[in-house]
């Protein structure tokens, strides 16, 4: 891949990266709207729901900045991709077994969807970025695409579990019922 790894693709990480920043604004933007809720609402939600989503854009920035860096090593984005590969993975193991765990006893149980887009899909992504990391470790010329994959992943699972969180929090009912 020589020095310039990611030549011609800076409109790309422009755009994954400026996205990445709005939505990181929107989720503060969401956690405002929750003021009218229970602490112990809040704190759920933010540990199985928020958590994940702020964490993806995160990385989503972090790896369109090195990505941007310029004449940034294969070896640099392989390593920066691996710990965020291993990081999410963990995350996303955290919020499947918290949300399969408010399935069980939780009376008023999240929807059948939320395990999915909340913890097995972005899991999955971040074994896909595993992957592309080990491909940029071995530079194989398909690790540029695979990075630019698995970010518009995380995007659009983000940008799904955004909408999800602010379609739950908008229509409050009379009872002042949570999720």
């Amino acid at each position: 891949m020589g020095r310039s790894v990611f030549e011609h693709w800076g409109e790309f990480y422009l755009m994954a990266g400026g996205a990445a920043a709005v939505l990181i604004g929107l989720i503060f933007v969401v956690i405002s709207l929750m003021q009218d809720r229970s602490r112990a609402t809040v704190l759920t939600g933010s540990k199985l729901y928020m958590g994940p989503i702020v964490l993806s854009v995160s990385f989503v920035l972090a790896l369109s900045a090195a990505a941007l860096t310029p004449h940034i090593e294969p070896n640099a984005v392989a390593a920066i991709a691996g710990v965020v590969a291993v990081w999410g993975l963990v995350r996303g193991m955290m919020s499947i077994m918290g949300i399969r765990h408010l399935c069980l006893i939780d009376e008023n149980p999240p929807h059948w969807t939320d395990v999915w887009f909340y913890g097995v899909a972005p899991s999955a992504l971040y074994v896909a970025l595993g992957m592309v990391a080990l491909g940029f470790w071995k530079d194989m010329p398909w690790a540029r695409e695979g990075l630019a994959a698995a970010i518009t992943g995380l995007l659009l699972i983000a940008i799904r579990n955004e909408w999800d969180l602010i379609t739950w929090i908008a229509p409050r009912s009379d009872s002042g019922e949570a999720k």
